[in-house]
């Protein structure tokens, strides 16, 4: 797996050529974005890894709290990576070792304040009627919008389950990260193995409620699939203008938004997919004339889009 996210990347931080002739072709594409949700009845938003690269916050690259000085400079000098996801899926000798640098992760991305790009959305969706899918774990989209309003396909680093999972609970992982921060120090990578968190019910080791095998798609997790599958489903047949948003999403998990935006769009002729995407400059034929890819960076679009439709964000 980290492997893999080596791989994965690579592909993300390949240079990249603007598609645009001139600054004149890439401000048009801008304003056509603007204009496409300002008028908007409803918006789907789907949200990826690149929306938080663009706030600074980046998973799959070395980042400066790795290097000297920084506050996941120990784990770096104990096993050696250097970016969150490798961190994430490295293969740990001990669960306390395990432990130890998921407690730090979570620390990192719940410290983080949310991303201006994020703020930027909010601010531009706060009176149109939406909702926001995504892909990422690192609690940006929970912590900008409404929680009836999204959909935490992959889970959220903020949340635990019992590892099996035996029952059909969440748990707030604040509590073990502060214990077991407190406990490390400054130096040690490892967590104590009584600070370990188990499930209350079974007494298993816990799992961050982050997808794999043993991800719970609990009632939590159904919950928000009814209430994006029922906005989608009335935003559809309501016969006003449907806007499909997709931000930064790469090619990791094309199944959960590019995709399914693609059909609903190609199969309802009130809706119209927009995407932003640095990496990304082509148009998915089957689309037509209902589709607009912006491919730049996000947060320079963001930038731009708000001063058109004179959105101002809030801090958070």
């Amino acid at each position: 797996m980290s492997r893999l996210m080596g791989l994965y990347a690579q592909h993300l931080g390949a240079e990249q050529q603007s598609p645009y002739a001139s600054e004149a072709d890439y401000e048009a594409a801008v304003v056509r974005a603007a204009e496409l949700l300002g008028q908007a009845d409803f918006v789907v938003a789907g949200i990826g890894s690149g929306m938080s690269s663009a706030c600074g916050y980046d998973h799959y690259h070395p980042i400066p709290e790795f290097g000297p000085g920084g506050t996941l400079e120990r784990f770096r000098r104990a096993h050696g990576f250097d970016t969150l996801m490798d961190g994430y899926y490295h293969l740990y000798a001990t669960n306390e070792e395990r432990w130890g640098f998921t407690a730090a992760y979570v620390d990192y991305v719940e410290s983080a304040p949310v991303g201006r790009a994020y703020r930027q959305l909010a601010a531009l969706l706060v009176e149109k009627d939406h909702f926001v899918l995504t892909t990422n774990v690192d609690g940006q989209v929970r912590r900008s919008f409404e929680p009836e309003r999204t959909w935490l396909f992959q889970g959220d680093l903020a949340f635990l389950q019992c590892g099996q999972p035996c029952c059909d609970e969440l748990w707030p992982a604040d509590a073990f990260v502060r214990r077991a921060l407190d406990a490390m120090g400054e130096d040690d990578v490892s967590a104590p193995s009584e600070l370990l968190p188990r499930c209350p019910r079974c007494g298993w080791l816990m799992a961050p409620w982050v997808r794999d095998e043993t991800f719970l798609e609990g009632s939590f997790w159904r919950a928000q699939r009814r209430r994006y599958e029922a906005f989608v489903r009335d935003a559809l047949s309501s016969g006003e203008r449907v806007l499909f948003l997709e931000l930064g999403v790469g090619g990791m998990t094309p199944g959960v938004i590019e995709l399914p935006f693609w059909d609903m769009v190609a199969r309802n002729s009130n809706a119209f997919y927009l995407r932003v995407n640095y990496g990304k400059a082509g148009e998915p034929r089957q689309l037509g004339e209902r589709s607009l890819t912006v491919c730049a960076d996000i947060a320079d679009v963001m930038d731009r889009v708000c001063a058109l439709l004179g959105a101002r964000e809030e801090e958070r």
